[in-house]
């Protein structure tokens, strides 16, 4: 009777554990499922959002790039950890106002083009006028006044980029918004200011490594030496084509304006950026003197 009470039991628990072991299997299988999905948003999130994140480098780049040598990383990481906290309250904002007035993320997605491509048209009147001769002399900022102008400009491109990251996921579950906003404003807020502290000590580490050795060291140290303030130039130009790519892209989409070769696509992109970034440069040039009239 004893027996037979024993081996029902254990008839029970080996019931329960398999049962135990079904269930594990399928949460796992639903997990994997959520991570496969969830990695899928978040890579397309962070294709859509590249075009931003190279605006943010060039920005970033170009603000410690006036900085004392000695105190470039001190001020980079001071802007990285602004950029970070940035991200927090712009994702809580936007997952707050999404859920309850969808319509307003399309409405931020709209403005933030319209910003994009503004910045990109004031940013290509100035470089014109530097080749021209025509740039004013500017006062020379603190620290502490770059630290927070990179701060306040990130603001902008980290809403860029977060709004274009939610859209990207749809209709998905609010988790996974939740998952891809965290993983999209991590591995760019560490990729972006990683390669700017890459870029501004560039010279630097290619001067140590051509003292280290010779012959092919040597040679790649100086070339790297050198090439430092080259890519330091080209970033501007290449972050402001991001720019208007990124808000023609936005604003083609919103009217839904289809092309087909990709490469026709970006194309069109940029210029609907620049056309519509020098109409907004005119209409705020044109008002501020009208303005400055009465």
């Amino acid at each position: 009777m004893a027996t037979s009470a024993f081996f029902a039991l254990l008839r029970d628990v080996s019931k329960l554990a398999a049962t135990a072991a079904d269930d594990l299997a399928a949460q796992s299988a639903k997990l994997t499922a959520a991570a496969d999905d969830i990695a899928a948003l978040t890579g397309k999130a962070a294709v859509k959002t590249a075009g931003v994140a190279g605006d943010d480098l060039a920005v970033g780049a170009g603000q410690v790039a006036g900085v004392s040598p000695n105190r470039e990383l001190p001020a980079l990481w001071r802007i990285t950890k602004g950029s970070a906290l940035n991200k927090v309250w712009l994702a809580a904002l936007l997952l707050v106002v999404g859920y309850f007035l969808p319509v307003a993320i399309t409405v931020a997605l709209a403005l933030g083009a319209l910003y994009l491509a503004f910045e990109g048209g004031e940013g290509l009147l100035e470089y014109f006028h530097e080749e021209s001769g025509e740039a004013a002399e500017e006062v020379p900022m603190t620290e502490d006044e770059k630290v927070r102008g990179a701060i306040k400009t990130d603001i902008v491109l980290s809403f860029e980029m977060l709004v274009i990251s939610l859209a990207a996921t749809g209709d998905a579950p609010l988790g996974y918004k939740i998952a891809v906003l965290a993983l999209v404003g991590v591995v760019m807020t560490i990729g972006v200011y990683g390669l700017i502290g890459l870029i501004i000590r560039l010279d630097d580490m290619g001067l140590a490594l051509a003292r280290s050795g010779e012959g092919f060291r040597s040679r790649l140290g100086l070339a790297m030496a050198n090439a430092a303030p080259v890519v330091l130039k080209v970033l501007g130009p290449v972050g402001m084509v991001a720019m208007f790519a990124v808000a023609g892209g936005i604003l083609g989409h919103l009217v839904h304006l289809e092309v087909g070769h990709w490469a026709l696509a970006l194309l069109a992109d940029i210029g609907i950026g620049v056309a519509v970034g020098l109409l907004l440069v005119g209409l705020h040039h044109l008002w501020a003197k009208l303005r400055g009239q009465h």
